[in-house]
């Protein structure tokens, strides 16, 4: 079994239930070769003797099935909350093993049952129609691949699965079946009689995820495609007159591509962008902790705190200085002064400078003389004058204690180029979608 040519390893999250003993039956008999399967146990110790207990017969249950098998230990204190961290425990122990196989892919056993389930338990935190769907065949969460195969069976076609098989028993979590968290109630209690209620039972509420799931889809790749086709995509306006429904989805295409990372935002981090964007505000969107963006004449910026440095630059030696914040420093030798001058390039007197220059971000206060000027103008008023925000303003080029070059603004009056100069090129760079030009 595969989702490509490429040969994979499948590691089956194997509790032993007959969900992900049906996952793991189904990929280990139609393994295709050169593929690899592994039974990947986690015992969170919750349940005493009785996780032990389910820990030693997976693992037997592997053995004699000649299928690798890998426990892991995971140690969760109960409490408020307790689904919801082992979830995470589970995603971070995935993490660190992925990295242990070539082309790792996680196989879990969820099931159709497992999307109405989850559709109620959405629809309960007031989420989207792409929220309700959110359980799919395949994902990816924070780097990890997750497969689904058994997606599209109900519990009832699985255990049959199973019994066809002669496997009639398998590990059932007792907790499953108290109604101490939302989930179980749902299993329980209310779906059972909402099935009972409404003419078609189950097949209706199959058939209502099924629509919605198409519904999701459209609106996930219209946004898709209305974000990647946009050359626009970065400026308020643009968010701005987008639907509402577009907008949260296009949200995770951004993050991407400043941050590299499309794990969701809260309900509270949307709801603080979409103020931002229809208001036109200017100022930093904090989204979480990492995920900080900065609005600012009438763009949306990643936010990247100025790191603090002080590098010493000879120049002559290293043409290329490469600094904190994805920022390039280059030199070189012309011949002759360009017509028009960039705003990220200079040219200097090259015998008038020193040996080295020092290469630092700008501090507060700080001036300089702008060349064809007299008196001293604060960087902060050239850097306004330039519209670069102080996020985003480049590190200066320092002579001494003298500032000769604000990349981007203005350089100085230091070593005018004459006639008889011979002349050297200063030009700064920022890596990534920003860089100087695009500033």
């Amino acid at each position: 079994m595969q989702m490509d040519d490429e040969k994979k390893t499948f590691l089956v999250g194997f509790s032993g239930g007959a969900d992900s003993t049906a996952a793991l039956l189904l990929l280990h008999e139609r393994m295709e070769q050169g593929n690899r399967l592994i039974a990947v146990h986690f015992n969170h110790h919750l349940r005493g003797a009785e996780s032990d207990l389910e820990a030693e017969n997976a693992a037997r249950f592997a053995a004699e099935r000649n299928i690798v098998f890998r426990l892991i230990d995971l140690k969760i204190a109960p409490g408020n909350n307790l689904e919801a961290r082992a979830r995470q425990a589970r995603l971070e122990a995935w993490k660190k093993l992925l990295p242990e196989y070539e082309n790792p892919v996680v196989v879990t056993g969820h099931h159709k049952d497992d999307c109405i389930e989850n559709m109620f338990l959405r629809m309960g935190r007031g989420s989207n129609v792409s929220g309700l769907t959110g359980l799919q065949m395949t994902s990816e969460v924070e780097g990890v691949k997750f497969f689904r195969p058994l997606i599209i069976y109900s519990r009832k076609e699985i255990e049959a699965f199973l019994l066809e098989r002669g496997i009639a028993s398998w590990a059932v979590d007792s907790s499953n079946l108290e109604c101490d968290y939302a989930r179980n109630v749902l299993r329980n209690r209310i779906l059972p009689e909402l099935y009972d209620l409404f003419p078609g039972g189950r097949k209706a509420f199959c058939r209502t995820l099924d629509n919605l799931c198409d519904d999701a889809a459209f609106i996930e790749q219209e946004a898709y495609w209305r974000y990647k086709n946009c050359e626009d995509r970065h400026t308020i306006a643009f968010w701005a007159d987008q639907p509402r429904a577009l907008q949260v989805r296009m949200l995770k295409h951004l993050s991407k591509e400043f941050f590299g990372d499309e794990r969701p935002f809260s309900s509270g981090a949307v709801e603080h962008f979409l103020t931002m964007v229809n208001n036109a505000s200017s100022g930093i969107c904090e989204l979480d902790e990492k995920r900080k963006l900065y609005f600012a004449d009438g763009k949306i910026h990643p936010f990247e705190p100025i790191a603090k440095f002080d590098l010493s630059w000879d120049f002559r030696r290293q043409p290329e200085l490469v600094l904190p914040g994805k920022w390039t420093l280059r030199c070189e030798m012309v011949n002759s002064l360009p017509e028009t001058c960039g705003a990220w390039e200079a040219f200097f007197d090259v015998d008038a400078l020193p040996e080295i220059l020092t290469v630092t971000p700008a501090e507060p206060g700080e001036k300089m003389v702008p060349f064809g000027r007299e008196n001293p103008v604060s960087l902060k008023k050239l850097r306004v004058d330039a519209k670069i925000p102080a996020h985003l303003a480049p590190p200066v080029v320092k002579c001494g204690n003298e500032i000769i070059w604000f990349p981007g603004v203005r350089r100085s009056n230091c070593a005018i180029v004459t006639e008889k100069s011979v002349i050297i090129k200063f030009f700064m760079e920022k890596s990534g979608f920003f860089s100087g030009k695009n500033l």
